[in-house]
């Protein structure tokens, strides 16, 4: 047992050692030698490096009314001032990527402290192996910082109390959050549910939601919650303020030109795709799950698959229905009066699968901390729908780590079969993330190497 306890010990220290080794290897060639042939890469070319560059200049009185970036200024001016004092482009390269390494190592421990280290590090792998991470972190974009600063907010209202501290560090990563990207707003769903679910309030939801941490239970948590969101609010409303609109006058015509009321249902397709690929080694288990609430998990559907044929939903470049491997295979499917059934199709299963991982972990008394979880993911899907681009890369990463957090949610002792399934699963999720990167990450860079890119590549 001595022994045993020790290897647990070790796998603390090695499985992320492992990670973040992985990490360079993926990320530090491209950023250092790779050819700038991805979308970050011209991202970073005519956005965020001009934004740097004008900001380094500008400092310590930078100009943020008007500025060739679509995004908050938090990032750029973070990233200006190791520019200030003399930064090549690749050092910032390299500084910015520490955003993609902590979202991986946020990935790992948040599975890990409930499935241990080394499954926390298979369910963590498709995190890192996504190519909007590995892109995002080789260039300079404000993607992964967004989607670290988005978990870790989840993570803190998840997994701590609801205490004063708490909502503090919620305060500070919210206001983080906004000044890098407006549609983070979001991220208040999470931190009001924790507030909500440490109050009186929080007495009312079901038997699998009830959490010690919670108790004792008070109004003031919830008002906590609240005022956590004013330093933020008040971050956003002055950029706003400053910009005359919701982005800057910059990008405003191509971000801000209308809402996008498919974005909802295109990131339930994502949660399909993605999830089916992890939950299917659990086939028999999933099949259970359903069969314990077979009208909930029809409703479930039927709900999300009906809310999904109201908007359009083909794939349409004018309508920014497009970029990413999903858009390329929705196309591919026939619209009936511009609705996609793949999408229709998709959103139900996508429902349905976070029904099903909700109810998993649920049933091994974490329904709390999932409940945090999906809100988080639901409100980021329900809040894309502001962007005028429903783009790929603005769903995935969170997505990815979400699903492992869902997963990991459902796994305890009571369940021996589900770890060695879910590995499986998750090394078939890291398999299609890998192949996707390879396509769109890998050989686009490695031109710069003297490979030749596929004549299919964007």
């Amino acid at each position: 047992m001595e022994r045993r306890a020790a290897n647990r010990d070790r796998g603390w220290v090695l499985a992320p050692i492992a990670l973040a080794i992985l990490f360079a290897i993926l990320v530090l060639p491209v950023a250092l030698w790779g050819a700038d042939r991805t979308s970050e890469a011209a991202d970073e070319a005519t956005a965020h490096w001009p934004t740097i560059l004008q900001f380094a200049s500008e400092l310590p009185a930078p100009v943020l009314a008007d500025y060739p970036s679509a995004t908050g200024p938090g990032w750029h001016l973070v990233l200006a001032i190791p520019v200030r004092t003399g930064m090549g482009i690749h050092g910032v390269r390299v500084l910015a990527s520490c955003a993609g390494l902590a979202l991986v190592l946020l990935s790992w421990h948040g599975a890990a402290r409930c499935v241990g280290p080394w499954l926390g590090a298979v369910l963590a792998l498709p995190v890192l192996l996504s190519t909007y991470v590995l892109s995002g972190s080789a260039w300079i974009t404000t993607d992964v910082v967004s989607v670290l600063l988005g978990a870790s907010m989840i993570a803190v209202a998840a997994w701590w109390p609801p205490r004063a501290a708490t909502f503090a560090v919620l305060a500070a990563l919210f206001a983080g959050a906004l000044s890098v990207r407006q549609t983070n707003i979001y991220l208040a769903a999470p931190v009001l549910a924790a507030g909500v679910l440490g109050s009186p309030l929080g007495r009312r939801a079901s038997d699998a939601e009830q959490w010690a941490g919670d108790e004792p239970r008070s109004w003031a948590r919830a008002g906590w919650a609240i005022l956590a969101l004013v330093p933020g609010l008040s971050i956003l409303g002055g950029l706003v303020w400053a910009w005359g609109g919701l982005t800057p006058p910059w990008f405003r015509e191509y971000h801000d030109a209308g809402l996008s009321p498919v974005a909802a249902a295109y990131g339930l397709c994502l949660v399909a795709g993605w999830g089916v690929l992890l939950l299917a080694p659990m086939s028999m288990e999933v099949l259970r799950t359903v069969q314990r609430h077979p009208a909930a998990m029809l409703g479930i559907m039927v709900m999300a698959g009906l809310a999904a044929g109201l908007p359009e939903s083909s794939w349409s470049r004018e309508a920014g229905r497009w970029g990413g491997a999903a858009w390329t295979a929705i196309r591919w499917v026939p619209s009936v009066h511009d609705r996609s059934p793949a999408v229709v199709v998709g959103a139900a299963v996508g429902a349905l699968v976070l029904a099903v991982l909700w109810v998993r972990a649920a049933e091994v008394r974490r329904g709390r901390m999932a409940t945090v979880v999906v809100v988080g993911l639901l409100s980021m899907l329900a809040v894309q729908s502001g962007n005028s681009q429903v783009w790929q890369r603005y769903f995935d990463p969170l997505t990815l780590v979400a699903l492992a957090w869902l997963a990991a949610l459902g796994v305890d002792r009571s369940r021996p079969h589900s770890a060695g399934r879910l590995a499986f699963g998750a090394m078939l999720l890291a398999g299609a993330q890998a192949a996707l990167s390879t396509i769109s990450y890998w050989l686009p860079a490695a031109t710069a190497w003297g490979f030749a890119a596929p004549s299919f590549l964007p």
